[in-house]
C-alpha cells in the first residue's frame, strides 16, 4: 500500500495544480464550446472536491446558458475543421516516413519504396474501421482548439494478437480524466488518469481482479450500475529503458488502481510513452496549452453582454413595461382585446409605457466591431483564401496559400509535435508483433535497420509550405530559357536529376514514380544506342546518296577526257 499512498498524494497535488486550469476551462466551455463534454457543462462551474472528474449527470439544459451571440462558437468550430483539414485529413498521407539524423545521407530508392509502404500500412491500421482512430482523432482536435490541448491514446489490442488489421485500438482522452506531468524541461513524462466506472463494466475492463465490494456490487443486479472511481498512474520507472524486452523494466511503470479501498488491479508497463498530446498554444513549461479564444475572452464576454442587453432592448421596444392607475388593474394587450375602466372621463388613459427611449440598435456598431475582432483573431478570414481562388491565376493562388501556411502553421506543427509519439508506439506495437522480422512484408532493408527512423509531415499545411520551392523551381526554368538562349553552356551547370527530386518532394509526390537508377541507366544506355544506330544509319545513306549523285558527275568527266585525247 505504500506506493498506492504516494501516488494518490501526488493526484492530490496534481488536482491541486490544476484548479486555475480548470477555471478557464469552464469559461472557454461556457462561452465558446458549449459541445464540450459533460463534466464541463455545469451551471455552477467546477465545485466538486476532486475536480471535474466525478461528473456524472449530463447538464444540457444549461448548456448555452450565457450565449446570446455564436460567433465564437462558429468561428472556433470552423477553425477545428480548417485545422483538421489541413494537418490531418481522412483520405489523405498526412505524414511520411525518413531519417530522424540530420545528417544521415539522402534515403536511397529502396528505402523510400519501404518508407511508403510502411506509411500505407499505418494508414491502413488507422482507418479500418475498428481501430476507432477517425472520431477519437476528430475529438482531439476539437478539444485542442476549443480547450488548448487534445490527448488521443493508442492501447494494443490485446484481446486478439492474430488480429493484423486492428493490432491497436485508439481511444480519445476527455481532459477532466487526465492530469498531465512534465518534467523540468517541459516533456511529459507521466500522468493519472481518473474514471468513474460501473460496477459491471470495472470487473470487465480489468478481468475480474477488482475488490471484493466492486464484485459483489457487479453481483448484484441492483448493484451493477453503482459507479467506483478508479485511477490509472503512469510514471518513470526506475532503471527501466526503452531498448528492453521485458515488460517488467520498460521505460514506463503503469499501475491501475481503485481511489477509496487502494486496491490494485493491474500492474503493466509501456516501452514507449502511451499518449498522443496535441496543444494549440504553450505557457512556458505547463503541462496544458492555451486555446486560441484565450486572449480574446474579454471581447467574446462583452459581446454576449451587448448581445443580451441588445436582445433585452428589442423585447423593451416591443413589450415595455406598463404603469397602471391602480395596483389590482390587469392589461389585456392581446391585439382586439378591451380594457374596460382604463380611461378617464376626459378620455385620457390610466396606463403608459415607463420606458419610452428604448433604442434596440444602438449596441450593433459595437457588437460588429467585437465580431470582427474575433474574425481576426480565430482566423475565420484565413478561410477566404481558399474560397475566393477564382479567376486568379495559379501563382496568385499559391502565393495566397503560402501566406495563409505562414500565419496558421506555427500552431500547427504544435498539433502535429504529437504525431511523433504515435508514430513511435505504433512502430512499437507492429514490431513487437513481428512486421518487420525476416521474411515479413514489411521487412525494412539493411540501411533502414542501421539508421533513427522518424516521422516526416506531409500534411497539406506542409504542402503549402513547400509552394514557395516549387515556384523558385519554375522561375528558375524560365530563366535557364532564356539564358541558354544566349549561351547554351550554361546548361552544363543544371543538374536536371536533381531538380526533378526537389519538384516531386515539393509536390509530395510518392517514390514509386521515379524510376529505380539502373532502370534509368538501361533506359538511357538503350536510347544512346538507338541514336548511334541512327547516326550510323545516317551516314551510311547520305554515302550512298553522294555515290549515286556523284556517278553521272563522274562518267561525264570520263567522257570528256576520252575525246580530248581522240581530238
Amino acid at each position: 500500500m505504500g506506493i498506492i499512498e504516494d501516488l494518490k498524494s501526488e493526484l492530490q497535488s496534481a488536482r491541486a495544480e490544476r484548479q486555475w486550469v480548470e477555471d478557464d476551462w469552464q469559461d472557454y466551455v461556457t462561452y465558446t464550446a458549449p459541445d464540450m463534454e459533460r463534466g464541463f457543462n455545469r451551471a455552477g462551474g467546477v465545485t466538486s472536491s476532486d475536480g471535474m472528474s466525478v461528473f456524472r449527470h449530463s447538464a444540457a439544459r444549461n448548456r448555452s446558458r450565457k450565449l446570446f451571440d455564436p460567433t465564437a462558437v462558429w468561428l472556433l468550430d470552423r477553425l477545428a475543421s480548417g485545422v483538421g483539414s489541413l494537418t490531418m485529413p481522412e483520405g489523405f498521407s498526412w505524414h511520411g516516413i525518413g531519417f530522424g539524423d540530420p545528417f544521415a545521407p539522402p534515403p536511397t530508392q529502396d528505402d523510400e519504396e519501404f518508407f511508403e509502404l510502411v506509411r500505407d500500412h499505418l494508414f491502413r491500421v488507422r482507418y479500418s474501421g475498428r481501430s476507432g482512430f477517425a472520431l477519437a482523432n476528430r475529438s482531439r482536435i476539437l478539444s485542442t482548439v476549443k480547450l488548448g490541448t487534445g490527448v488521443l491514446y493508442p492501447v494494443e489490442n490485446e484481446n486478439s494478437l492474430a488480429d493484423i488489421r486492428t493490432p491497436i485500438h485508439y481511444r480519445y482522452v476527455p481532459l477532466y480524466e487526465i492530469y498531465l506531468i512534465v518534467d523540468a524541461q517541459g516533456n511529459d513524462c507521466g500522468f493519472f488518469r481518473v474514471r468513474t466506472l460501473a460496477a459491471w463494466q470495472a470487473v470487465k475492463e480489468y478481468g475480474g481482479k477488482v475488490s471484493e465490494r466492486v464484485k459483489e456490487d457487479a453481483e448484484d443486479p441492483k448493484r451493477k450500475t453503482r459507479e467506483h472511481v478508479f485511477v490509472h498512474a503512469c510514471f518513470l520507472r526506475e532503471g527501466g529503458h526503452s531498448d528492453a524486452a521485458d515488460i517488467r523494466k520498460s521505460r514506463y511503470e503503469s499501475i491501475h488502481f481503485e481511489e477509496q479501498s487502494g486496491h490494485i488491479c493491474r500492474k503493466a508497463g509501456f516501452f514507449e510513452y502511451p499518449l498522443v498530446i496535441s496543444r494549440w498554444d504553450r505557457d512556458g513549461l505547463s503541462p496544458y496549452g492555451s486555446p486560441p479564444q484565450a486572449k480574446l475572452m474579454s471581447d467574446i464576454k462583452s459581446l454576449q453582454s451587448l448581445a443580451r442587453d441588445s436582445l433585452i432592448a428589442s423585447s423593451q421596444a416591443v413589450r415595455p413595461p406598463i404603469a397602471t392607475h391602480r395596483e389590482e388593474r390587469q392589461l389585456d394587450l392581446n391585439p382586439g382585446r378591451t380594457n374596460p375602466g382604463l380611461i378617464d372621463e376626459q378620455g385620457r388613459p390610466l396606463f403608459r409605457p415607463m420606458i419610452e427611449t428604448v433604442n434596440p440598435g444602438a449596441a450593433d456598431s459595437q457588437i460588429e466591431n467585437i465580431r470582427e475582432k474575433l474574425r481576426v483573431g480565430l482566423y475565420g478570414d484565413l478561410w477566404q483564401t481558399l474560397l475566393e481562388g477564382n479567376g486568379r491565376t495559379a501563382t496568385e493562388v499559391n502565393i495566397r496559400r503560402k501566406e495563409m501556411a505562414d500565419m496558421i502553421g506555427p500552431f500547427s506543427t504544435n498539433i502535429l509535435a504529437g504525431n511523433e509519439n504515435l508514430f513511435e508506439r505504433e512502430i512499437g506495437i507492429l514490431g513487437r508483433r513481428g512486421a518487420f522480422s525476416e521474411g515479413s512484408p514489411l521487412e525494412p532493408p539493411d540501411t533502414v535497420l542501421a539508421g533513427d527512423v522518424t516521422l516526416t509531415s506531409t500534411a497539406p499545411i506542409d504542402q503549402m509550405r513547400e509552394a514557395g520551392h516549387f515556384e523558385a523551381i519554375m522561375g528558375f526554368q524560365e530563366y535557364l530559357a532564356v539564358a541558354a538562349a544566349a549561351d547554351p553552356s550554361i546548361l552544363d551547370l543544371h543538374d536536371r536529376d536533381e531538380e526533378y527530386d526537389l519538384t516531386r518532394r515539393a509536390l509530395g509526390l510518392p517514390a514509386k514514380l521515379k524510376r529505380r537508377p539502373d532502370e534509368v541507366d538501361a533506359l538511357r544506355e538503350e536510347r544512346e544506342e538507338t541514336a548511334t544506330q541512327q547516326q550510323q544509319l545516317a551516314a551510311g545513306e547520305s554515302m550512298a546518296r553522294i555515290a549515286k549523285d556523284g556517278a553521272p558527275i563522274l562518267q561525264t568527266l570520263q567522257q570528256g577526257e576520252g575525246k580530248t585525247d581522240v581530238a
